[in-house]
């Protein structure tokens, strides 16, 4: 459980530096393609072996990385866009729902064993998920964006279904390869987005500091991410760090950021716990 353990930690640092750099008036844009050229970097100097950037494409799971690299960039442009015209709440329920994806295809793609406490686990976690996110003032949405949600739900949950493909089929030991490939992916489409959208805007010092945290952190909750994967099933790795990150992304906001929790909410967490016991103890 300690990849577990430090991918729920390290995302929920990811989550809470987004609102840091909000409260503080950093550049998201600039952050976000810096953040992939430090997570690229990092990751290739971090790897054991020795190895040529112009052997990479000859690898098995260069084609997947590449896929991978476009999947981690557009679920993040397209969580941006769906918090702005969608709503924070509609977006975040979509985002952690998108574990329906990985959940199913664990079972039907990669023949994971079905058990009860396993199912009862998962099913605890949807329930977590909407108990935690649920709020007093009705939730409205402009039916001609909710197209946004549903394609951020089905890039997100597709994203960590081609992690475990490429974890089962071709990565091997090449796990730092392979991220720092896909990262590298996401730093290309990063860039030429900056260029577009930010010609008139100045680099900040700010921005590079918030990059290299962001970047630091982004590179270890994907890197545990994909470790967890290798060591159990999909079925479990996912739900159990969506939860945990719910979890502990709302205690964070309760008292680091003084966001309102009511006693539902309060509940959403507790259930949350639960479920990651029930899951944690169909691994063993």
């Amino acid at each position: 459980m300690f990849y577990l353990v430090f991918s729920i930690l390290s995302s929920t640092l990811v989550i809470v530096s987004f609102k840091l750099m909000a409260r503080y008036k950093v550049s998201i844009l600039q952050a976000i393609t810096i953040n992939y050229l430090v997570a690229s970097i990092f990751g290739f100097l971090s790897e054991p072996g020795t190895f040529n950037l112009m052997e990479l494409p000859s690898r098995p799971w260069f084609t997947m990385a590449l896929i991978i690299g476009v999947t981690l960039i557009l679920g993040f442009n397209l969580f941006a866009l769906s918090a702005a015209k969608a709503g924070v709440v509609i977006t975040a329920i979509a985002s952690r729902m998108s574990v329906l994806i990985p959940v199913i295809a664990g079972f039907l793609l990669f023949s994971e064993p079905v058990g009860i406490i396993k199912i009862a686990g998962i099913l605890l976690a949807l329930f977590a998920f909407y108990l935690t996110f649920l709020k007093k003032d009705k939730i409205r949405i402009n039916v001609k964006i909710i197209l946004l949600p549903f394609l951020m739900f089905f890039v997100m949950g597709i994203n960590d279904t081609l992690m475990k493909y490429a974890e089962f089929y071709s990565i091997g030991e090449d796990f730092v390869l392979f991220l720092s490939t896909a990262f590298l992916t996401s730093l290309v489409l990063g860039t030429i987005v900056l260029i577009v959208k930010s010609k008139n805007e100045k680099f900040a010092l700010k921005n590079v500091f918030a990059g290299i945290v962001l970047g630091l952190l982004n590179w270890y909750s994907t890197f545990y991410f994909l470790k967890g994967l290798n060591l159990f099933d999909v079925s479990i790795v996912v739900p159990v760090i969506n939860v945990g990150i719910v979890a502990l992304s709302s205690v964070a906001g309760y008292y680091f950021f003084k966001e309102k929790l009511s006693a539902v909410n309060w509940l959403g967490i507790f259930i949350a716990m639960l479920a990651i016991f029930l899951m944690a103890f169909s691994i063993t």
